[in-house]
């Protein structure tokens, strides 16, 4: 960047609040030309010449901008009929306006924080895509850490029974449904259920302690099953 002023010969240093220039080039008495080290937030800028340093005011202050990153996606794979939460870990989240899954939008976008979002899935054909949050500070770049894979070969839940069970957990539930080889987690929610057995048409699982209602998710290599759908939900109730 360029910075423009008065009796700016024989720069010696040029600061971003506390952080060196790694770059310095001068450029004539009134105008220098420094590289922005990493920082946050809003910081003054100040050039130090033989002469001395100058006064800080609002003239001088430089604003740093955190475009959005996405550092983990969890799942990082699931059905190609969409329907599936996926957690996305990073930074810059605040105000993000879209979450997109490839070219097509998440059904429904739900920002925890700046460091994470919720995101439903769309359908997709059978593949990888990245996964890219839009926020008003800018798009996140394609990284390896965004990368979500859509299978055909993932669990599909037809029915649960009971779908009724105590909150104090415990209740054996039978799942129902296709695709079960290598199913590798059990969830109630986002609590793993206290045990399982797994055939090929349906899986034995014991309910962990919960509260209200909640979707059953079935992981195997290829991603996990589609959730908010009626047939995989179960409800806990008080009492023993």
């Amino acid at each position: 960047m360029e910075i423009v002023g008065k009796n700016l010969g024989g720069v010696v240093s040029v600061f971003f609040g506390s952080t060196p220039s790694p770059v310095v080039t001068p450029v004539s008495q009134s105008a220098v030309r420094a590289v922005t080290p990493p920082g946050t937030g809003t910081v003054d800028t100040t050039v130090t010449t033989s002469s001395g340093t100058t006064v800080t005011s609002a003239a001088d202050e430089f604003t740093y901008v955190t475009t959005p990153s996405i550092q983990k996606v969890n799942p990082n794979g699931g059905t190609t009929l969409g329907g599936n939460r996926v957690t996305i870990a990073g930074a810059g989240f605040t105000g993000a306006t879209a979450v997109s899954f490839g070219s097509i939008a998440a059904t429904s976008v739900t920002v925890e924080s700046d460091q994470e979002i919720v995101a439903v899935t769309p359908a997709e054909p059978a593949g990888k895509v990245d996964v890219v949050v839009t926020a008003p500070t800018g798009t996140s770049p394609i990284d390896p850490a965004d990368v979500y894979g859509y299978s055909l070969k993932v669990p599909v839940i037809t029915s649960v029974a009971p779908d009724v069970g105590s909150s104090s957990g415990g209740t054996t539930v039978t799942i129902y449904g296709k695709r079960f080889k290598d199913v590798s987690a059990v969830d109630f929610g986002s609590t793993p259920a206290t045990s399982y057995t797994v055939t090929s048409k349906s899986i034995t699982a014991v309910a962990p302690a919960g509260v209200g209602t909640v979707d059953v998710n079935v992981t195997n290599d290829s991603g996990v099953s589609a959730v908010g759908s009626p047939v995989d939900q179960f409800t806990y109730t008080s009492g023993g």
